[in-house]
C-alpha cells in the first residue's frame, strides 16, 4: 500500500493564527511533514467571500485527507466551518462519480474551554454525519478539554500536560501517513483530560473568579456580585 500523499488542515477558529486551534494544527502539520506527507494549513475565516470559498472547496475536494480543527461554540461547530461544510457538500453532490474516483478521509479535532473533553462529542458527531453525506471515510474525532490553555503555548512545548495528546496524535499521524488503520485506542489516548478533573475544575473556579473580579471597574461592586435579589 502506498503512503499518504497530501493532507489539508482546515482551521475553523475566527481567531485564525492567534487561536488554540492553530497551535493544534501546527503540531499535526509538522508531524505529517516529518513523515514526508505534503501538508497544507488554511484558515476558513479567510475564505468567506464566495470566490474564496469556491477556491477552498475545490482544494479540499482534491486532498486525500482532510483534517478539520475547530473550537467548540455552544456545543456546536463554528458558523464559518458549517458554511464550508455546506458548500463542500453541495460541490461534491454536483460532481460525477468519475470526477472523484478516490475516497477521501476525514479527521476532526475539537477543543473546548471546559475541562471535560466529552463536551465536544456532539460537534464530532456532526462531523461524522458530514463525512457520510459527502462519502468520505470517517477516521474519528479527537476531543480536547481546556483548549484555551494552548492559545499562548505550542503543543510541543506544553510538557506533561499534553503528554497523552501528543502520544495519541503521533500514533494517528504515523498510521495515516502510511495509509494504515489507526490503532483502536489512539483517539482515546489523545482525548484524555489534560489533568485530573477535580484539579482542573478547582482551577477554573478559582482563576475564573479572579478574572471576573478583575474586570469589575468599580471595586465596591465586588461584594454585590453574588447577590440573588430574585431568589425565593
Amino acid at each position: 500500500m502506498s503512503n499518504l500523499n497530501n493532507v489539508l488542515i482546515l482551521i475553523g477558529s475566527p481567531k485564525a493564527q492567534s487561536s488554540a486551534s492553530n497551535n493544534f494544527a501546527s503540531y499535526v502539520e509538522d508531524k505529517f511533514k516529518m513523515n514526508g506527507v505534503e501538508a497544507d494549513k488554511m484558515y476558513i475565516v479567510r475564505h468567506q467571500k464566495p470566490e474564496k470559498m469556491e477556491e477552498l472547496v475545490k482544494k479540499a475536494s482534491e486532498t486525500e485527507l482532510m483534517v478539520l480543527i475547530n473550537p467548540l461554540y455552544i456545543d456546536s461547530i463554528p458558523a464559518i466551518t458549517i458554511n464550508f461544510m455546506e458548500q463542500f457538500c453541495l460541490y461534491q453532490n454536483s460532481r460525477k462519480d468519475s470526477e472523484n474516483p478516490k475516497k477521501q478521509k476525514l479527521l476532526a479535532i475539537f477543543n473546548s474551554g471546559f475541562p471535560e473533553p466529552h463536551h465536544n462529542d456532539v460537534a464530532v458527531a456532526m462531523c461524522e454525519n458530514f463525512a457520510q453525506e459527502t462519502n468520505m471515510e470517517w477516521i474519528g474525532g479527537i476531543t480536547i478539554g481546556m483548549g484555551a490553555a494552548f492559545e499562548s503555548r505550542q503543543v510541543k512545548d506544553s510538557g506533561g500536560m499534553s503528554r497523552n495528546l501528543r502520544k495519541g496524535m503521533d500514533l494517528i499521524v504515523d498510521s495515516l501517513s502510511q495509509n494504515n488503520q489507526i490503532p483502536p485506542n489512539a483517539i482515546q489516548i489523545a482525548s484524555k483530560p489534560l489533568m485530573p478533573l477535580f484539579l482542573a475544575k478547582w482551577g477554573m473556579k478559582f482563576f475564573g473568579g479572579r478574572m471576573w473580579k478583575g474586570q469589575v471597574k468599580d471595586k465596591s461592586v465586588i461584594k454585590k456580585m453574588y447577590d440573588r435579589p430574585y431568589e425565593i
